[in-house]
């Protein structure tokens, strides 16, 4: 259940690094940040492919209905639910349940 967000704060931080956003005080930091957001992108990356379908498919199907709540809930407070990133990551989310959920019904999936 962890790797996901971990993957995603990586990627957070590379996406910071990369825009300089973070480094006014301390430019001459940002290469090795750089670095650091690098090797913990590539390191999650792999992480996750160590794990395997079956537990991200199981994560999916936990994640799905907590974002979907979150999704009503901004939509009742009438604000911005997602970015256009955000909207693929929560469709590549759902997607996943679907299968993981079918996964468990047929028995191809088992915990």
């Amino acid at each position: 259940m962890n790797l996901i967000p971990f993957f995603l704060v990586a990627a957070y931080g590379l996406l910071l690094v990369k825009r300089g956003e973070t480094y006014e005080k301390r430019p001459d930091e940002r290469r090795s940040g750089l670095a650091f957001t690098g090797i913990a992108l590539i390191y999650t990356l792999f992480l996750i492919y160590a794990a395997g379908m079956k537990y991200l498919l199981l994560s999916a199907i936990l994640y799905a209905p907590g974002t979907a709540l979150y999704l009503w809930a901004r939509l009742e407070q009438k604000a911005r639910v997602f970015t256009f990133v955000e909207w693929i990551i929560f469709i590549v989310v759902a997607i996943g349940a679907v299968i993981g959920i079918h996964g468990l019904a047929t028995g191809y999936i088992t915990i």
